[in-house]
């Protein structure tokens, strides 16, 4: 028998029911809002450059420019050696150009997903200019120190390995402590160095990844020994020493 408004009894029951898997659809649903890849678009330009480069290089260019590519936009310490001897802005520009340069499809996989795992936090930190000037200046500083130790050798330098690395030594200044909202960035006061080393599981990573490049770049564990580790802790220093220098938020010091 119908009620007074021609509803059966089981009709409430129903309703309930449908309006719960409402509520319970409603609470699934993701946020709109919140991005399918959370890299900043400093980070993307800066792997697209390094993934277009490699790709001319390797697919399209012939042997011919690929050399000359080598011969002027890699680091080649016997060049920079003589660059001293006679202004040559261009040797000063391998500095910077030798990072977006690899040598392989692994090589540059490799730093590109290291690059984005530490990266993305200090890119949103930093800003776009901020994020290109750090990696500016942490791929410089891996050229030194490989110059420091290479100094006249005729073997060049490439890849963006030192100032991935660089990324990396400021993720560390941070405790590796990832925020919640990955678009905010590192939130943290800049702490001094010493703190971050005493920070949990810092000091020990830190000094298990320069020994792992150091045993592997010797090629003491059967690999290649062509991984330019010199160049990688050069990049690390300068990145945990100096990210203070650019740092747009407070601090403790300096750097």
């Amino acid at each position: 028998m119908s009620g007074e408004n021609g509803r059966t009894p089981g009709d409430e029951p129903q309703r309930a029911d449908l309006e719960t898997e409402s509520e319970v659809l409603i609470a699934e649903r993701p946020d709109p809002k919140e991005p399918a890849l959370n890299i900043p678009v400093s980070l993307l330009i800066l792997a697209g450059v390094c993934i277009v480069l490699h790709i001319l290089l390797n697919e399209m260019f012939s042997t011919r420019y690929y050399n000359a590519v080598i011969a002027n936009f890699s680091l080649i310490p016997l060049r920079m050696e003589l660059a001293l001897q006679a202004v040559d802005f261009g040797a000063l520009a391998t500095l910077v150009t030798h990072s977006f340069i690899h040598g392989s499809w692994m090589h540059l996989a490799f730093n590109m997903i290291w690059l984005v795992a530490f990266g993305a936090p200090l890119a949103y930190r930093l800003g776009f200019l901020r994020t290109v000037l750090f990696w500016i200046i942490t791929a410089i500083s891996a050229a030194v120190f490989h110059l420091m130790i290479y100094w006249g050798d005729p073997i060049p330098l490439i890849g963006a390995s030192g100032a991935v690395s660089g990324f990396l030594g400021a993720a560390a200044r941070f405790g590796f402590r990832r925020p919640q909202n990955a678009r905010a960035g590192f939130t943290q006061t800049l702490p001094p160095p010493i703190w971050a080393l005493r920070q949990r599981g810092v000091l020990g990573f830190l000094v298990l990844w320069v020994v792992l490049n150091f045993v592997t770049g010797m090629g003491w564990l059967g690999g290649p020994s062509n991984i330019a580790w010199e160049a990688h802790i050069g990049g690390l220093l300068a990145g945990f020493l100096l990210i203070g220098l650019i740092d747009r938020q407070p601090k403790y010091g300096l750097v």
